[in-house]
């Protein structure tokens, strides 16, 4: 809960406790107080730090108050009725919050302070693409706002996934901050970029915690929405597109090859940043200058991380790639990587016996030196900040702080060892770390 909601709560308490005080005001102003107190913090909590869905229960209560006050002052108030009322505005406070809490991220480890910007990209006529930037930068500012379009991506989200009922409970993104500041001017010298595509219907804010601590280590982070494949993206100028298979051609039977037919179009996104990347280097107002265009490579997350695979299989500018717990596309014959290579795998799904065996014929076929790492009590979406949205959609026995920092370490590591030309120094540093198992090579 945030500082004036935990202020909405305890004003309850005078109301609550006032059977158990022997002297209490007959009259007056004061006899109104403990009813009215709970509505005044509100008023002063919404305007101050905005209201959300979560809290609509307790506003009602503070209502109520004032109601109950009128009726119970000139008669001796029982002390179940009022603990009963504890009880009920205790839960509709901390129940919401715990469930869907206005979450902060990790804070970036690094030495640098970070920038975040967005620019939008074309990919051929009619397909366009919004990526966010991530930099080390020189100065700071205001923390940037997790998305700004909150309730686009809300709205998104749960058509998505097929819930639209729960866009409202996700309205309160709009008050997630990262430590980034908007624009900032980037440190004075230049960084190696690292391209990232999130999963089918993911999102390019899905992992932030990430991108600002990988900028704080001196990595450029160029983050993507997959138009039509996102969950909803949005562009400058109020275009809106909502996820939509259809505009890739692929038809409501045809969704079990959607892997298969979608692996072009995100190699071409992909690549299209690429391309962006010496156009932002030459001429851009704040990227320009910082880029350094000979240590590129990508990485991603699910079906994100298999196309950043595919993309540095073909793609003479990459340099490396990393594999976030992403399988493997329908229809793709087996083969490796002949670059650096890093797959980072769910716990959770080593019960998936068709993408084990498809990580295992990768890091057969991969020739310079593939390290293939687990995440221990892990899920797919341990790697995003859905752990950090609700504890509920945690696995058990998995602490997203720590695991976060786990898998943060590991890809700058990696990245580090492989622009340097050595990643076999990567592996000797994972050797001997408890918190990711090594699966490949053999311990």
């Amino acid at each position: 809960m945030r500082p004036l909601e935990w202020l909405v709560l305890l004003a309850f308490l005078p109301f609550v406790l006032q059977p158990f005080v022997p002297q209490r005001p007959r009259g007056g102003v004061a006899a109104w107080l403990p009813g009215a107190l709970p509505a005044l913090c509100s008023l002063l909590q919404l305007a101050l730090e905005g209201g959300r869905t979560q809290m609509i229960p307790l506003y009602l209560l503070a209502v109520s108050t004032l109601f109950l006050q009128g009726r119970l002052r000139k008669r001796r108030p029982g002390r179940g009725l009022r603990t009963v009322f504890g009880v009920l505005v205790a839960g509709a406070a901390l129940l919401p919050a715990w469930a869907l809490p206005v979450f902060q991220l990790g804070r970036p480890t690094g030495a640098y302070l970070v920038g975040v910007t967005e620019r939008e990209v074309a990919v051929r006529p009619g397909r366009r693409l919004m990526t966010t930037v991530w930099y080390p930068a020189s100065a700071r500012s205001a923390s940037a706002p997790l998305t700004r379009e909150p309730a686009q991506i809300a709205t998104g989200l749960g058509q998505a996934f097929g819930v639209p009922a729960a866009a409202p409970f996700l309205q309160h993104l709009r008050y997630v901050k990262v430590t980034a500041s908007t624009d900032a001017p980037p440190a004075a010298r230049t960084f190696p970029v690292l391209v990232f595509s999130p999963g089918l219907t993911g999102l390019r804010l899905q992992s932030s915690e990430t991108f600002q601590d990988l900028a704080s280590h001196g990595f450029v982070v160029v983050a993507l929405d997959h138009t039509d494949a996102a969950a909803v993206t949005v562009f400058p100028d109020g275009e809106v597109r909502p996820f939509n298979l259809a505009r890739f051609g692929i038809r409501p039977d045809q969704t079990e090859r959607s892997t298969e037919l979608l692996l072009p179009h995100w190699m071409n996104d992909q690549r299209a940043a690429y391309d962006a990347l010496a156009s932002w280097n030459a001429s851009d107002a704040l990227l320009g200058g910082h880029l350094d265009l000979g240590r590129v490579a990508s990485f991603g997350h699910s079906f994100g991380g298999v196309t950043a695979v595919e993309v540095c299989r073909v793609e003479p500018r990459c340099r490396a790639a990393a594999n976030l717990d992403g399988g493997w596309a329908r229809g793709l014959p087996p083969h490796g990587s002949p670059k650096p290579l890093l797959l980072i795998s769910a716990q959770a799904s080593a019960a998936l016996p068709q993408a084990m065996q498809h990580w295992r014929q990768l890091m057969a076929l991969s020739s310079d030196h593939p390290v293939w790492l687990e995440l221990p009590n892990s899920n797919h979406l341990s790697f995003t900040l859905t752990p950090r949205l609700s504890p509920l959609l945690s696995p058990r026995g998995y602490r997203p702080e720590a695991g976060q920092r786990s898998v943060d370490g590991a890809l700058r590591s990696f990245f580090r060892a492989s622009f340097a030309g050595h990643p076999e120094t990567f592996l000797t540093g994972v050797k001997g770390r408890q918190d990711l198992r090594l699966r490949h090579p053999t311990p």
